[in-house]
């Protein structure tokens, strides 16, 4: 597994929860919400196409709208390989966090 940012954490769960619905302006707004800070496009198209490289996401074309000025959207989708990937940072992660609350308590009281 690659290490990820926490940025490409962020896009893989909100490409996770968008499902049918995750281009770049949906998971650009999702992740605004969720993390209450502005996300350039910039930063998250360097994100996106490096989880396209890693192969934890791929993208394609949508239909042709009127509201695009006849463009397609490119929609991105989770892969079995990103979806592998959320299972072990949520797994270390688990690991990581486990005990927080005793081992700070017992900080605390050291002081």
């Amino acid at each position: 597994m690659k290490i990820l940012t926490k940025l490409e954490e962020n896009v893989l769960l909100t490409t996770l929860k968008l499902k049918d619905n995750a281009y770049i302006v949906t998971i650009k707004d999702s992740l605004e919400d969720f993390t209450g800070k502005t996300i350039s496009f910039g930063a998250l198209y360097v994100s996106l196409n490096r989880l396209i490289r890693y192969g934890y996401l791929k993208n394609y074309l949508g239909e042709s709208t009127s509201t695009q000025g006849g463009r397609a959207k490119k929609y991105y989708k989770l892969t079995n390989e990103g979806i592998e990937a959320l299972k072990e940072i949520q797994k270390l992660q688990s690991v990581m966090w486990e005990d927080f609350s005793r081992l700070a308590d017992e900080m605390k009281e050291v002081e």
